[in-house]
């Protein structure tokens, strides 16, 4: 029965400069719960799912020392972007948004009580 597993990942890369290298290292400890770990089918699925997520992790962690290496700050993983003037037209007031709901609210109301 397998409990713990523990992935290391590690790799250097070329840097644009001459003589310089870059080097990243991600070990990643994750533990199989009992129920998991009886199956060896479940338990090569989580590992496969874990070796995943080191991989990526390791991909992030060697773009990072790229960026630090190169003196470039790390690149934004969401852009923000200014809102247009399509978007502003969506916006509701919210004090405008309670007065409509509640509108609705009563007529829905009087509809029922003359339905009955």
């Amino acid at each position: 029965m397998i409990k713990d597993v523990t992935i290391k990942l590690g790799g250097t890369k070329q840097a644009k400069r001459q003589y310089e290298s870059i080097r990243a290292d991600v070990e990643v400890t994750f533990t199989i719960p009992p129920e998991t770990s009886l199956n060896l089918e479940q338990t090569m699925e989580s590992y496969q799912w874990e070796l995943r997520r080191a991989k990526v992790m390791f991909r992030e962690a060697l773009i990072a020392a790229s960026h630090e290496i190169d003196g470039k700050p790390p690149a934004p993983k969401i852009e923000v972007k200014e809102p247009t003037k399509k978007d502003k037209k969506k916006e509701v007031n919210e004090d405008e948004l309670f007065e409509m709901l509640q509108d609705q609210v009563r007529q829905d109301y009087l509809n029922k009580q003359e339905a009955d």
